[in-house]
């Protein structure tokens, strides 16, 4: 009996040992938080330029929008070096106002262990008119939490002029799709982007008053299941005592990974200085903070966390001060 102890509490152990007191993403998908941010940010920026080609391709009659937007769709070329300066005037401003469009992402990484133990034993004496039994039972369960949230926001100007190729490789390659942990890699921001130019154009999504803009929640959840369960029985044999039991231990991790994004349209013109300053290569280009749209994304990330996070809430919900600035 001693043996089959030993193995279950080896067993245990080894199980135990890859469990976090708490628990974060990088534990499972072998990406630092960091990375999954710059990933998802550098995402945006090819989506952007792939925005940017797919309206220059459309101007069938111009033979520079064409060419440049062959460019532009070639990501070999570094952004930094495509001069878009000969563009006729209209299609500049067109394409400058995307400078001051904002892009709110608000990260949510949650992730849960729970640890169930559960053993039995029981003792069995045996005699010639019968037996007697004195069952013990025995349990242990654990959960771990960790909830871990950050927002960021950026303009597409920013992203497009002022990102250092470190951050952001040029020429760009997204990363692959992550079937198992999705948030690791390309998590299809160009479809998103896409969605929210056409609402905008089609749609008249900016009938409300303040910047349009359109809001995606994304959420990936895996989780992890394993078990051990051995069981030890011994046939019992008369006037002896007899043991029989088992020893089960229940693993599971499960990682919810959330990000809102909320894009947000111009609402103010670009001056000829500022636009000339944008189509200027490799030429930093000087962004305000907290400009209407930044602002206007990122009231549409709280809007949406009232709506579907605070809304599915039972009882009563404590709303900070942060939050209702944003009203």
């Amino acid at each position: 009996m001693t043996k089959y102890l030993s193995l279950f509490t080896a067993s245990a152990t080894a199980l135990l040992a890859g469990c976090a007191i708490s628990p974060v993403q990088e534990e499972v998908t072998h990406v630092s938080t960091p990375i999954v941010v710059s990933q998802i940010l550098c995402e945006t920026r090819d989506a952007i330029r792939g925005q940017m080609a797919a309206y220059l391709l459309l101007q069938t009659k111009d033979d520079v929008a064409i060419a440049k937007g062959n460019e532009l769709k070639d990501r070999s070329i570094p952004y930094s070096h495509i001069d878009l300066r000969p563009l006729k005037k209209d299609l500049k401003n067109t394409i400058a106002s995307f400078a001051k469009y904002a892009v709110t992402y608000d990260f949510t990484f949650t992730g849960t262990i729970l640890n169930n133990v559960n053993g039995n034993l029981t003792p069995t004496t045996t005699f010639g008119a019968g037996s007697r039994i004195f069952p013990f039972i025995a349990r242990v369960d654990r959960q771990r939490q960790n909830i871990q949230s950050f927002r960021e926001t950026d303009t597409f100007g920013d992203l497009l002029k002022n990102t250092t190729a470190d951050y952001c490789p040029d020429p760009h390659e997204n990363a692959s799709r992550n079937y198992v942990y999705p948030i690791t890699g390309s998590i299809g921001i160009a479809k998103q982007l896409q969605d929210f130019l056409s609402l905008k154009v089609f749609s008249k999504l900016g009938a409300k008053e303040g910047p349009p803009t359109f809001t995606s929640n994304i959420t990936f959840t895996t989780t992890l299941h394993g078990n051990v369960d051995p069981t030890i029985v011994i046939s019992p044999v008369e006037n002896s005592t007899t043991r029989s039991g088992g020893y089960g231990l229940t693993l599971e991790r499960s990682d919810e990974h959330k990000v809102i994004i909320a894009f947000a349209a111009v609402s103010s013109a670009m001056s000829e200085a500022e636009v000339a300053q944008f189509f200027t290569p490799g030429n930093e280009f000087q962004t305000p903070r907290g400009t209407a749209e930044e602002l206007a994304s990122q009231k549409a990330v709280a809007e949406s966390i009232v709506r579907f996070d605070l809304g599915n809430q039972r009882g009563p919900v404590i709303i900070n001060q942060s939050l209702l600035n944003l009203f």
